[in-house]
């Protein structure tokens, strides 16, 4: 980025440390007189780490970054207002330069000093953990347009070129190696200290998060490069992933910091995804009351189908849909004090889940891995006891078809217990759905495995309006933001040269590769 934009956030990484400076990171203003790079001591890097891991989630643009796109795509949720085109398929670029330039403007730039003073102040734990979630933001960030500015970011330089998606997935592995080996040689260190907003510095909790992402980013692979993802689960899984939600990894939301989703559910703009109340209903399941609301008029869990056409979506609705449950719930616009998910031991427990279904070693075989799951989930949400796990892991019901306007058949018809003689497929499909359930509302991760996936089968939208994908179709991608086409051309052009098709919504990423005839068709 360019130099005077790094200096900016130089200083706003000094002003952090100023009492009275700001009680809010969002209302930082710019400096008449910024100050050099060389003024910036190992004592304030904590409190930029801080601002990177709090912004590096979407926080001020999360409305636009994530819930009008992965959320959607995902099915946690459908739009509202009429005017809002992309549910239906179709891009909105004046959105995406707003979390774009957000992300290359406050967390990206704190993050690249902190690795930077880090590493030059011989702060090797510090460092470490720094480049884990350096590899936690890019993943993102990556997974949702492709190729992205990355091996590049900080070169004071009017044009900054863009890093094919399958190199940017190499360097992850290769952060990923590098951090992990600091950490094992200081098991009991601790970096930043109660600056990280995750794990309070601790070296131990880290080490198990950077193996998690491996086992994330390793199934993220799995039909592009089958050898590396086994090869790279598989050492996951040896190294020691995070397997109880002692270790879930969850961004502190403080009354500075909010929790990032109930900044805005203010907002009437987004509702339940009749897909998630489908599967919910269906399954008698007691997360239903942790993740939603009953509608305020009739009282009862339900949901929209996405892809509405303008002319049936309005404010109207709202009242009579479910929204999002108490935890995030901040009428008063304060926000709540919910920790924003990064990364569960169910979720850990799915990805081990599938690399046993596929032949890999994951410790344990694909059913129990798959039970495993089921029961961290229940437990971290609802404190389910063990009985309640057991008869929830063993039900034959399916997902519940829906008294709605369109006589919506079930979204899906697999059951929760596990499906022993079924095909590959078919517990390919119960891996995942439980999986899209226990991520909730981690619409980012969620969307990445449905594209990568076909899973959960989810509903066709009811109407598109892109000329290229099907209403039984997937947006694959969020196409670039204006403002790289009119400052940083030359890099965007080689950037789209690096996708392999237009810079469109329904061009397929890197890791993008299951067949297409073997992807299931969404319920009409």
């Amino acid at each position: 980025m360019k130099k005077h934009i790094q200096s900016l956030l130089i200083w706003l990484l000094l002003c952090l440390a100023v009492t009275g400076c700001t009680k809010r990171f969002d209302k930082l203003n710019t400096p008449e007189n910024l100050l050099p790079e060389d003024d910036i001591s190992p004592a304030l890097i904590g409190q930029a780490f801080a601002f990177s891991q709090y912004h590096g989630l979407c926080a001020v643009y999360v409305e636009v970054g994530q819930t009008l796109h992965a959320d959607m795509y995902a099915q946690y949720f459908t739009s509202v207002p009429a005017s809002f085109s992309t549910d239906q398929f179709v891009p909105n670029g004046s959105w995406v330069d707003l979390f774009w330039k957000d992300f290359y403007t406050k967390a990206a730039p704190q993050l690249f000093l902190t690795e930077k003073v880090t590493a030059e102040n011989n702060l090797p734990v510090a460092n470490a953990i720094a480049k884990i979630w350096r590899v936690v933001l890019y993943g993102r960030m990556t997974d949702y347009f492709g190729p992205v500015i990355y091996s590049h970011f900080g070169e004071q330089s009017n044009s900054v070129a863009f890093d094919r998606q399958e190199d940017i997935y190499a360097d992850f592995f290769k952060t990923l190696d590098e951090a992990a080996a600091v950490l094992k040689q200081h098991p009991t260190a601790n970096g930043f200290g109660t600056h990280d907003q995750v794990y309070a510095g601790s070296a131990a909790r880290w080490l198990k998060l950077a193996n998690s992402m491996r086992l994330r980013l390793a199934l993220r692979i799995a039909y592009a490069n089958p050898s590396t993802a086994r090869t790279q689960a598989e050492k996951a899984v040896a190294d020691g992933v995070i397997t109880t939600n002692d270790d879930n990894a969850h961004v502190l939301s403080t009354t500075n910091s909010v929790n990032i989703l109930s900044r805005i559910t203010y907002l009437i703009d987004f509702r339940a995804s009749a897909t998630m109340i489908s599967a919910l209903t269906g399954y008698n399941d007691r997360r239903m009351q942790e993740y939603f609301s009953p509608s305020v008029t009739g009282g009862k869990f339900t949901g929209l189908r996405n892809g509405l056409p303008a002319s049936e979506r309005g404010s109207q609705l709202a009242n009579v849909t479910s929204f999002v449950g108490a935890k995030w719930l901040s009428p008063d616009r304060k926000g709540t004090l919910t920790p924003n998910r990064v990364l569960s031991a169910a979720e850990v427990a799915f990805l081990r889940a599938e690399g046993a279904l596929r032949g890999w070693n994951m410790g344990g075989t694909a059913k129990d891995l798959y039970n495993q799951g089921i029961a961290l989930s229940l437990s971290e949400r609802v404190a389910a006891t063990g009985t309640e796990i057991t008869d929830y892991q063993n039900r034959t019901t399916t997902p519940a078809a829906l008294a709605d306007k369109w006589n919506s058949p079930a979204m899906s018809d697999i059951p929760v217990k596990y499906d022993d003689a079924g095909s590959f497929e078919r517990r390919l499909e119960q891996i995942i759905t439980q999986k899209w359930i226990a991520l909730y509302p981690d619409g980012w991760e969620a969307w990445a495995e449905r594209r990568r996936t076909g899973y959960p089968r989810g509903y066709a939208i009811i109407a598109t309006e892109s000329p290229n994908i099907p209403r039984t179709g997937l947006v694959r991608r969020v196409t670039y933001p204006p403002v790289e086409i009119s400052t940083n051309r030359a890099a965007y052009d080689a950037a789209v040269g690096m996708l392999g098709g237009p810079d469109e919504n329904f061009t397929r990423l890197w890791w993008d590769k299951k067949p297409l005839a073997e992807y299931p068709v969404p319920t009409n």
